[in-house]
């Protein structure tokens, strides 16, 4: 700090003069100093100038410099914590970067993680979210006994809803319902754009919760495993396709022999094909028979349906089935749809239907009827990895009571005429056929005359066109508000030409239902 002059300062009601700067016995304004013997008013002689000006310049000097202080102690916080962080990705880096083997990323990774942060106990997983097994699966500090049940509960998260639409890294902290309490940070991670894989971390040994820059920093270090991952992935795929090109270098020559002969029983061939397509056809005539041909005419609603496969035949599903023993004028509603598509899932669609039929007709809530049915699929899909999704509805036409359940289904829309607004009928449950213990569920509201109820499978909002668009739940509501006058027959008809509208030339990827309810 420079002094040019003499100046001074006041305080306490004395007033003491500072030597010029070029004196000898000058006074350094930033260490600390006292004065004895001094009496109020007194000078000393020694000092020169006493401008008050100069003494307002050292005073805001002085505050400067604590200021200056203060910035540089954060400064130096911020590079200490910004340090660690780097190293903490360095190290990582270093030991993760140029693994090619899965199972060994996702090891290092927990233990790297755990290490680092001082974690008691952790978790990583990799699951085939479509079928619901496990792929990979590693675990540090649980008991034998837990890690079964653990494996099962992060399965089922990854396959809520509110996990698989798109967006950030997610991070969870030790509220979510399915995860057990001694799991406090719970990453979901994305690989190629799909939830796939989750690493859940527990309690510190420090015993301190995570703080927002560990879970920042938690999440780079899992997108920085996410790469790693992408990159071994791409070397397994790489590695397959290399032995396959050997395999077929191999084959080549046989292949060419098998199509000299293919050719000259090309005939016999045609003949079989058409015995294929003639049983595909009769199948799908079976299917659609299943389906329902037209509405109950006792029925207090107005209510229309229908299904386009996009193969001969497919594994969406509806159904209207009278339920007197619930009311005299109740009706179920089910809307569902089998993974994959074809001949298997036909099978599945039907043997789900005829399970619904029966359960219905014996005692029991709503909720009870589809745990009943989800554990009768579960046995039936335990080898072929098959599951459905199902909304099952109770709908008392005098009263308007509605009673539901959700499986793992898109939540059923409901359109106010009244109000032109939109609601739907949430509820949480897995998909059937999963988990042949779970507990469903049900719910209830009361429908007012007026409003319209749309149940509808993905294959409508997921329709794509030519240059890659979605069609989407906004487009499927701006159908519903514009047809709204129609009845139900008429709005269905309306959404389906919509959907082939937008689709134009794009192939069919998926089947497509859609259920109305007018009141």
């Amino acid at each position: 700090m420079c002094i040019r002059d003499s100046c001074y300062i006041v305080a306490l009601g004395y007033r003491i003069e500072l030597c010029d700067r070029s004196h000898s016995g000058a006074i350094d304004p930033i260490r600390p100093f006292f004065f004895t013997n001094v009496r109020k008013g007194q000078t000393f002689s020694r000092f020169k100038s006493t401008r008050p000006s100069e003494a307002i310049f050292l005073r805001c000097q002085m505050e400067n410099q604590n200021q200056v202080s203060r910035d540089i102690e954060q400064a130096v916080e911020d590079y200490e914590k910004c340090n660690y962080q780097l190293n903490t990705l360095f190290d990582f880096s270093k030991d993760i970067f140029g693994i090619l083997d899965i199972a060994v990323i996702l090891r290092n990774s927990l233990l790297f993680t755990m290490g680092n942060f001082g974690v008691v106990d952790g978790f990583i997983g990799l699951f085939d979210v479509t079928s619901g097994r496990k792929t990979r699966f590693f675990a540090e500090g649980y008991q034998d006994a837990d890690i079964e049940e653990l494996q099962k509960r992060a399965r089922i998260t990854l396959m809520q809803n509110n996990l698989m639409n798109p967006g950030a890294l997610d991070v969870r902290c030790g509220d979510h319902e399915l995860l057990p309490g001694s799991v406090l940070c719970a990453l979901p991670f994305k690989v190629n754009g799909h939830i796939v894989g989750m690493m859940g971390l527990g309690p510190k040994l420090i015993g301190r919760p995570y703080s927002e820059d560990e879970k920042k920093l938690l999440i780079t270090i899992v997108n920085n495993m996410v790469v790693a991952l992408q990159n071994a992935e791409s070397f397994e795929e790489i590695s397959a396709l290399n032995q396959d090109l050997l395999k077929n270098k191999e084959h080549l020559e046989i292949t060419l022999g098998k199509l000299r002969v293919a050719v000259r029983k090309k005939a016999k061939y045609s003949k079989h094909l058409e015995k294929i397509i003639a049983a595909l056809n009769v199948a799908q005539e079976v299917q659609q028979s299943l389906l329902p041909q037209h509405s109950p005419e006792e029925m207090r609603f107005d209510i229309a349906g229908g299904s386009r496969y996009c193969d001969e035949t497919g594994g969406d599903y509806y159904d209207y089935i009278e339920v007197p023993r619930l009311a005299s004028d109740a009706y179920a509603i089910a809307v569902g749809d089998v993974s994959g598509h074809g001949i298997s899932s036909a099978l599945l669609m039907a043997s789900v239907r005829a399970y619904l039929r029966s359960r219905v007709t014996q005692a029991g809530s709503v909720a009870e009827i589809i745990s009943d049915v989800n554990r009768l699929v579960s046995a039936d899909t335990m080898e072929t990895n098959q599951f459905m999704t199902l909304f099952f509805l109770v709908v008392e036409g005098k009263s308007g009571q509605l009673t539901w359940v959700r499986a793992g289904h898109d939540p059923a829309m409901v359109f106010s005429t009244e109000s032109g607004q939109f609601g739907e009928l949430k509820a949480a449950g897995i998909p059937l056929g999963v988990d042949q213990d779970w507990r469903y569920e049900e719910s209830t509201a009361l429908i007012k005359p007026g409003q319209i109820l749309v149940l509808t499978t993905d294959g409508i909002m997921e329709t794509h066109n030519q240059e890659g668009a979605m069609f989407g739940k906004d487009r499927i509501k701006e159908v519903i508000r514009r047809n709204a006058d129609l009845d139900a027959e008429g709005i269905r008809k309306a959404m389906f030409k919509a959907v082939e509208d937008f689709r134009g030339k794009a192939p069919r990827e998926d089947d497509v239902t859609l259920v109305v309810v007018k009141f």
